[in-house]
């Protein structure tokens, strides 16, 4: 499993859903883009749309906090880069995520995306701007 995290928390039921990924996992991430929460939304089992307080519009609208992928999927695809520079701004994700997988094939984890198991963790004032301009998720969600 191939995960980098530097200003996240991951509590201990996350790892545990990291492990059984077999190729690109992703989950909902607490405090984050101005929202108390942004998620993948899913029906049926497979991923559709995002929850996200930004560009929604982007082809994975995630943040790095919520993803992981398979080393096998890291190996297998050796010309996949994930661009410090030459992304636009708040593009890398897709960017990344765009060169090993598609929307279709993502593994929803966290109780088909209804559970946050990872926040941001900074040390200042929580910003939630962006939490009121847009529309409330209808999934109830303890962040």
């Amino acid at each position: 499993m191939f995960r980098v995290c530097v200003s996240f928390y991951h509590s201990g039921r996350s790892q545990v859903q990291m492990r059984t990924t077999r190729k690109v996992s992703v989950w909902p991430v607490g405090l984050v883009g101005g929202r108390r929460y942004e998620r993948p939304l899913v029906e049926n089992g497979k991923v559709v749309g995002w929850y996200t307080g930004w560009r929604a519009d982007r082809p994975f609208a995630i943040d790095m906090a919520g993803f992981a992928v398979s080393l096998q999927v890291i190996l297998s695809n050796p010309k996949a880069v994930f661009k410090r520079r030459g992304s636009q701004p708040g593009m890398q994700e897709s960017d990344f995520l765009k060169q090993i997988t598609t929307v279709e094939e993502l593994e929803p984890k966290a109780n088909n995306c209804t559970k946050v198991l990872v926040w941001h963790t900074r040390t200042e004032k929580v910003n939630l701007a962006n939490e009121p301009k847009y529309h409330l998720d209808t999934v109830k969600i303890e962040v």
